[in-house]
């Protein structure tokens, strides 16, 4: 499934770099993460640091509206407060972790938005864009760390779902350089609309807030 996904993306971006009207623009979104749930016996209990970087193509189709897709790396994850004894799938076997034991997880997401941008007429150097889509996520990554069982960032591929999606929305502002060359900048909200786990006693779902740094060539 990973060979097909990665070939449909390439097909992608050459329709893309054919196009006249595409640009291609590096990103780096630092972040907060964390995890939601909807069980009381399972709560958020804290926010970990990431980050999201990689490729976007703007294929406008109009003079100030673009289909914008690319492709990135999501390092997420969040931290979960079990107030029950459950057990969690490690790589070296099953653990059995105490009630009020918390667990961080620690992720990472080959990430696939397909979202619309909408782009301001320029004001002097400035001008303006907002953004929204879906995000398409890839597992290629899953750690889990329990300190209290002296647990550090251990494989828990069978408690994480290969694919999960999220929707997302944002803005911000660019900066013209000359020519077509940019640097931009915005804020970013993603919430996952998908469980992320395999487990039939909860779910969770991922949800991040972002600062877009980018330059557009």
């Amino acid at each position: 499934m990973k060979k097909y996904t990665i070939i449909a993306v390439l097909i992608l971006f050459s329709n893309c770099l054919y196009s006249q009207r595409t640009s291609f623009s590096i990103v780096l979104d630092p972040q907060i993460n964390w995890l939601r749930t909807e069980l009381d016996e399972v709560k958020n209990d804290g926010v970990v640091f990431g980050f999201n970087g990689g490729l976007v193509l703007d294929r406008y189709f109009t003079e100030n509206y673009a289909f914008s897709t690319g492709i990135t790396l999501w390092q997420t994850g969040g931290k979960l407060l079990f107030t029950e004894e459950t057990n969690i799938e490690f790589r070296d076997g099953t653990e059995t972790l105490p009630p009020n034991t918390s667990m961080t997880y620690r992720l990472q997401y080959l990430t696939i938005p397909l979202s619309l941008k909408l782009t301001s007429n320029q004001i002097g150097y400035f001008s303006f864009f907002a953004h929204v889509g879906i995000n398409n996520h890839i597992s290629v990554g899953e750690r889990g760390t329990v300190e209290s069982l002296d647990l550090n960032k251990v494989g828990i591929p069978e408690e994480i779902k290969f694919y999960s999606m999220s929707y997302f929305f944002g803005g911000g502002c660019e900066y013209s350089l000359g020519g077509n060359t940019s640097l931009f900048t915005g804020l970013y909200f993603t919430s996952g609309f998908i469980d992320i786990t395999t487990s039939e006693d909860y779910r969770a779902t991922l949800n991040a807030l972002s600062l877009r740094l980018g330059v557009r060539f």
